[in-house]
């Protein structure tokens, strides 16, 4: 299938930016073992610029950030995603992965029933806000506050880059945390969608590259 690859750089901070390091990873498409581009690797130096920029995510503009924002409002953008490149995605997943066409329209038709599942959890959260606990003893009140923990890393496999990254990252922005997506190849083409919806900056970043040299400084990251 002849399709072009295209040119990506990290997304952080809602931008495309090449990698501190400058190291790159070609991209094999496994049909015909050729070399049909490259993708920038993450190191440790751009986790940690991520790291930062998703937490100015979740505390920036006095309260307006995506922690505090509405379920409705995240559930919103989440929709925005889901609607966004089927027939483009599918075909790149299909060069990245060697798997049949068919295969990878129906893996983007479960991306979307993901997003939409996931906006639906979402605005069922603005109900939950400080729901009351019944106690034996009327002198005291309990509540309980459903909050965002705050930025989350994941990590996802290859063979279904797109939909395994999505089951990570839908539940993740719905519960309104920042999210550090390290994907195989394709999946920086979310970052293009989130750009095209206006996903805040800093809530989402995309750093693919190597398990010792992006993965494990990911997993091994400080809590925020």
């Amino acid at each position: 299938m002849a399709i072009p690859i295209p040119s990506r750089q990290l997304f952080i901070n809602g931008n495309w930016t090449e990698p501190l390091l400058k190291k790159h990873i070609p991209i094999i498409n496994p049909s015909t073992e050729e070399i049909i581009g490259d993708i920038p690797a993450a190191t440790a130096e751009d986790v940690d610029v991520a790291v930062e920029a998703a937490r100015r995510a979740l505390t920036r503009n006095k309260g307006k950030d995506w922690a505090t924002a509405s379920g409705a409002v995240r559930a919103k953008y989440l929709r925005a995603i889901a609607a966004k490149r089927k027939p483009e995605l599918a075909k790149l997943e299909t060069v990245d992965c060697g798997k049949p066409l068919k295969e990878s329209e129906a893996d983007m038709d479960d991306v979307i029933s993901c997003f939409e599942y996931y906006a639906e959890l979402a605005e069922g959260l603005d109900a939950k806000q400080k729901a009351p606990i019944s106690l034996p003893l009327k002198a005291f009140k309990s509540h309980v506050i459903k909050e965002p923990i705050g930025v989350v890393g994941l990590i996802v496999p290859w063979n279904h880059p797109l939909l395994m990254a999505i089951w990570k990252v839908a539940p993740t922005l719905a519960a309104g945390c920042a999210a550090i997506l390290k994907p195989s190849e394709t999946c920086l083409e979310l970052g293009e969608v989130c750009r095209e919806v206006d996903l805040p900056v800093g809530v989402l970043s995309i750093l693919p590259g190597l398990g010792p040299e992006a993965g494990a400084p990911l997993a091994s990251h400080p809590p925020c």
